[in-house]
């Protein structure tokens, strides 16, 4: 690596040297070939004949010694990212383990190796009042597939499928080959608008199939153990061993902080402890990331200069620990990313050279690249990247002030004390200004994927900071003295523990810290885009940064576009109800003309994360950040589990429910009131006979009466009579025996969308509620079939369409006067139920 004087670049900083940077150009090509591939999509053959072309060109140019050659280079460079990125998401064998696989699972029975150590999930075993089942532990892994059985006895199949077992598996490990009896499917897409696509998420992975093993003594038979020899094994053995080191001499809670912070092991923590460091802003610092790499180098400096060692034999030293860390936990982007750039700092240190942080940078990003193609569109890498570039070509110019001779001369006649105090002052005002600038530049991606803004993050991140860097010394100091004994490692344990619960409390202090997060819906991708692009601009080009004060105001101006266009009113003509796909549980959003949005329950059988995966993504990602009304049909948790996150989430206006709802004895329902009464919101009772309106939709109440009728629950589920223009719809929770029997006697109502009641059970959807409703179209909000008869509907006689939410995901309904139609998210369907007024 040659000096940058001897390379012939300016007199000036290294940051200054960006587009100087001879692996600048092909990172910026190799960039934008991946950008193409994904968001347009470009056939092999197109990629790969344009490639060979350019390369012959390249070629050509370079032998006859053409100045330009070196853009054919770049170009080729372009062309082989956008096909290698084509390749590892969309080429497979046809013997692929995912070309088995279906959408509907299947019983199978495999053979393969366990290609990464199985991770066990702890359920939360304590009684959640808003949960109806406890869920059991479940153990995630990674299965390389061999074989696959088939009528003639076993068949080849390769690629990796992803295990899911139900319980705990202490006894799979990394190498193990294993036969396998489970149930083979593709992963599932997004149900709802706005939900995470879990499909392409795994995709990104070359990832087409799962396999789901129930609990059963045979389903999983161990055919070999694992090979001791194996280089990934050690890593595996490394990491088990690590977390028993933690759990043996930490508390649990500090134990699963501690494995997740050093190893990256995060099986420990519980989701809501996980979700504490996510509202709280400070979830990086449970990442593998630069600062563990840079502590660990720090330490190892250190203890080179007591020990003596040189430096350049130490850059070697440095430089093999680290990438063996790197690899022991997971070698993901981020780290992937430090380690290069601390590897390349090493080698330049053995070679005394200079290094240029823009090709240093460049290299990080194409070795990025290199191991993963698809790293790139993650959050996590992106994140890593910008507040790099931030660091190095932003910080190191607006933070850096030389003071002059008489600012040294008072330095110099202050006190000892007086002058440690003012050093710890600025570092501690660097500190919190480092963290502001670097939450400010990754609040619009943060809020953009998480849909979450965490101003408590830009208070307690450096102390948080601060705590995790004792934690992380004194944790491989634990780990490093622990075979000597405990007594020699009993000090690093004791910092340990007290640092990480210091940790905890801190972020659970910032928890409960008023608008210390808020929750936000979408924000625009372009949006997005431009504001990045445009600040790497003022990052890497001469005139934009040494023009800073036009640079921030440019900045604040597209903040206030961004703001403005989320703010602005969506008026339509058209009612749109939307039959959300949540399982077996419902909710159905009605956005009216004038912009109010009226949720119809909030509920699902797996509990509050209803919210969470599918409710709060769908109004985010229609712009939603408020609720005018939420009607809760009855005290079933199915229905109403999910409020209490809904109203963390948005602004809730108004609660409805009926007049037996706080009556029900339920725990939940105390809890979910008592939600309600805390935020001060006002809870209005309606009865039959009740009228509302929202502008030109009304709603008339159906059901129940003001008393009765005797029964369960669902016999007084609140019935909803929507009228919008000529279009109607009936929305019915879980009406069902003498309350369906009061509704059936009341004068028939023409319903053009009727919401199969009790989730399509055959009890609730009789032939007299057919009769009574004669609907064009049935909406049943239910989960996966227990078995596999087809039911017999009473709907059938009288032409009406029947969907599910599962297998057609979301509904969706248009009212307008062009008509009324349908239409499914998942499967893609339409109909139009009624012609234009």
């Amino acid at each position: 690596m040659s000096s940058a004087r001897d390379a012939g670049f300016p007199e000036c900083s290294p940051q200054d040297w960006v587009w100087q940077a001879p692996l600048v150009p092909p990172a910026v090509s190799a960039t934008i070939g991946l950008l193409v591939d994904r968001y347009v999509g470009v056939p092999i053959l197109i990629s790969g004949t344009l490639l060979a072309v350019t390369a012959v060109c390249w070629l050509a140019a370079w032998l006859s010694r053409r100045s330009f050659s070196h853009v054919f280079l770049w170009i080729a460079v372009g062309l082989l990212a956008c096909l290698y990125h084509h390749v590892y998401r969309n080429s497979f064998f046809s013997w692929d383990i995912g070309e088995f696989a279906a959408d509907e699972p299947k019983l199978v029975r495999i053979r393969g190796t366990i290609v990464e150590e199985p991770v066990t999930y702890h359920a939360k075993k304590t009684g959640d009042p808003l949960v109806a089942f406890l869920r059991p532990d479940s153990t995630y892994g990674m299965l390389e597939v061999s074989s696959i059985l088939g009528q003639d006895g076993w068949l080849i199949a390769t690629g990796r499928t992803r295990l899911i077992v139900q319980g705990s598996v202490d006894r799979l490990h990394h190498g193990d080959t294993v036969e396998i009896v489970g149930w083979l499917q593709k992963p599932s897409p997004p149900a709802n608008p706005g939900q995470w696509d879990r499909r392409k998420h795994l995709l990104d992975q070359r990832l087409r199939s799962e396999v789901y093993v129930r609990k059963s003594p045979d389903a999983i038979v161990t055919l070999t153990e694992e090979p001791q020899w194996a280089v990934w094994d050690w890593f595996a053995q490394a990491r088990r061993w690590g977390s028993g080191v933690f759990g043996r001499r930490l508390p649990a809670e500090q134990a699963a902080l501690a494995s997740a912070l050093l190893l990256g092991e995060t099986s420990a923590m519980d989701q809501e402890g996980w979700e504490r460091f996510v509202r709280t802003g400070v979830i990086h610092v449970l990442a593998i990331s630069g600062q563990h790499l840079v502590i660990l180098a720090f330490f190892l400096w250190l203890t080179f200069r007591v020990t003596g060692i040189g430096r350049r034999r130490g850059a070697w030293i440095v430089a093999v620990v680290l990438i063996a860390y790197a690899l022991l936990t997971g070698f993901r982007p981020s780290t992937a990313r430090a380690t290069v750039t601390v590897v390349v700092a090493c080698f330049a240190l053995m070679m005394r050279r200079q290094t240029m942080p823009a090709n240093t940078f460049a290299l990080a990003w194409l070795a990025v690249i290199a191991i993963g193609p698809t790293d790139i569109f993650s959050m996590g890498c992106q994140l890593a990247f910008v507040q790099v570039a931030v660091m190095t070509w932003g910080l190191s110019r607006w933070f850096k002030s030389e003071p002059d001779a008489i600012e040294r001369l008072i330095d110099a006649s202050r006190s000892r004390l007086e002058r440690g105090v003012r050093t710890v002052g600025k570092a501690v005002l660097y500190a919190y200004a480092l963290n502001l600038v670097l939450g400010l530049v990754s609040l619009p991606l943060v809020a953009s994927r998480q849909h979450i803004i965490s101003p408590i993050g830009w208070v307690i991140g450096p102390p948080v900071i601060l705590l995790t860097s004792i934690s992380l010394l004194s944790g491989f100091l634990l780990l490093f003295t622990d075979p000597f004994g405990s007594l020699l490692s009993a000090p690093f344990a004791f910092v340990n523990r007290w640092s990480l619960a210091g940790c905890d409390a801190l972020v659970e202090l910032g928890e409960r810290v008023p608008f210390g997060h808020l929750y936000v819906p979408n924000i625009p991708e372009w949006w997005l885009w431009c504001f990045y692009f445009g600040l790497l601009a003022v990052l890497w080009c001469k005139p934009l940064w040494k023009n800073l004060r036009w640079s921030g105001l440019a900045c604040v101006g597209w903040a206030v576009v961004g703001l403005s266009v989320a703010s602005w009113p969506k008026g339509s003509d058209e009612l749109r109800v939307t039959f959300l796909a949540v399982g077996h549980g419902g909710c159905t959003v009605l956005e009216t003309p004038d912009g109010r949005v009226l949720v119809y329950d909030a509920g699902a059988i797996r509990g509050p994360e209803v919210t969470r995966h599918s409710i709060a993504p769908f109004l985010w990602s229609r712009g939603h950040r408020r609720i005018d009304e939420l009607f809760l049909s009855h005290a079933d948790l199915d229905h109403f589990n999910g409020t209490t996150a809904l109203l963390e989430r948005f602004e809730v206006h108004q609660v409805t429910c009926t007049p037996s709802f706080a009556d029900k004895r339920l725990p939940g329902v105390q809890r979910t009131l008592s939600e309600i009464e805390r935020r001060g919101i006002p809870v209005r009772i309606v009865q039959a006979g009740d009228l509302l309106h929202a502008g030109e939709v009304t709603l008339e109440v159906l059901h129940p009466p003001a008393v009765g009728p005797e029964g369960n629950e669902n016999t007084r589920s609140m019935v909803l009579f929507v009228k919008h223009l000529e279009h109607s719809f009936l929305l019915t929770g879980d009406i069902e025996g003498a309350g369906q029997e009061r509704l059936l006697r009341l004068p028939g109502h023409r319903v053009d969308v009727l919401m199969a009641p009790h989730h399509g059970s055959k009890t609730a959807n009789t032939p007299a509620l057919a009769r009574w409703a004669k609907p064009q179209l049935v909406v049943a909000c239910q989960g996966p079939p227990r078995g596999a008869e087809k039911r017999e509907l009473p709907y059938d006689g009288q032409g009406a369409i029947y969907w599910g939410t599962w297998p057609h995901g979301a509904v969706m309904i248009h009212s307008s006067k062009k008509g009324l139609s349908a239409a499914t998210f998942q499967t893609k369907l339409h109909i139009d139920l009624k012609p234009p007024l």
